[in-house]
């Protein structure tokens, strides 16, 4: 008996210690390791610092909200958008590892767009020019525009058929590589698509879109990280970059 409580012992010890060095995953936090090879918290699950709407130097009045460790932008009186505007990065990325938790409800339609540039635009609209990872509710997607469904290229490249999405009301993980004019989007650990920035096939691509005529837009893979307002409720957590 002793022999046997003694070795169960030495086994929840070993449990413990093991649990100490390998600790489950916090929201909004880093790991030693991400600490150690460079990865920065965009969000800490408390305020919204480091983020400011668009156009402007403060946040927005309306809309966006933060409760119980997401960023919430939420729908005004249950039927529109308080017109909170857009979020942006406080700072400006170009090589980068972006990832991001997001959870969307039914019909719900967001973005987050990249190398976004503010001399593009309409400072009046709330609204950001830039590619956009595709976040939607792809039962609520009509017709065949390019980009169009979850984690797609906005009216540019479409994702797989294929991907693995997580029901309507749970979490979803993206992922947004950039690293010298390459682009990648990725969704719960597969990659959906990649482009090269600036090549003739992305420009072809642009000229066939709604963004012809927006001078500047993409114009180089340097910028800042946008979260939409699109009208509808969506959450985010675990914003995090890794400049590369």
């Amino acid at each position: 008996m002793k022999i046997i409580k003694t070795t169960v012992v030495a086994a929840i010890c070993s449990f413990v210690a093991i649990s100490c060095d390998n600790p489950l995953p916090v929201d909004n936090q880093l790991t030693k390791q991400e600490k150690k090879t460079g990865w920065q918290l965009l969000f800490d699950g408390q305020n919204m610092t480091g983020w400011r709407r668009i156009y402007t130097d403060g946040l927005p009045k309306a809309g966006w909200r933060v409760e119980n460790g997401c960023m919430i932008m939420e729908y005004f009186d249950g039927k529109e958008s308080a017109n909170g505007g857009d979020l942006v990065t406080v700072k400006e990325f170009s090589n980068f590892d972006f990832t991001f938790d997001f959870k969307i409800s039914a019909g719900s339609n967001s973005g987050v767009k990249y190398f976004v540039n503010e001399s593009i635009g309409d400072p009046n609209s709330g609204y950001g020019w830039g590619p956009e990872f595709q976040i939607i509710d792809d039962s609520r997607v009509r017709g065949n525009l390019p980009g169009g469904k979850l984690a797609g290229l906005y009216e540019l490249i479409d994702a797989p058929d294929t991907k693995k999405v997580n029901p309507i009301g749970e979490w979803n993980s993206g992922r947004i590589v950039s690293k010298n004019n390459h682009v990648e989007h990725w969704l719960n650990g597969e990659k959906m698509l990649s482009y090269e920035l600036g090549s003739d096939h992305f420009k072809e691509l642009v000229q066939k879109s709604k963004f012809k005529d927006k001078e500047g837009y993409a114009a180089q893979a340097k910028g800042l990280i946008l979260i939409q307002d699109h009208g509808s409720v969506v959450s985010f957590k675990n914003l995090k970059i890794k400049e590369l």
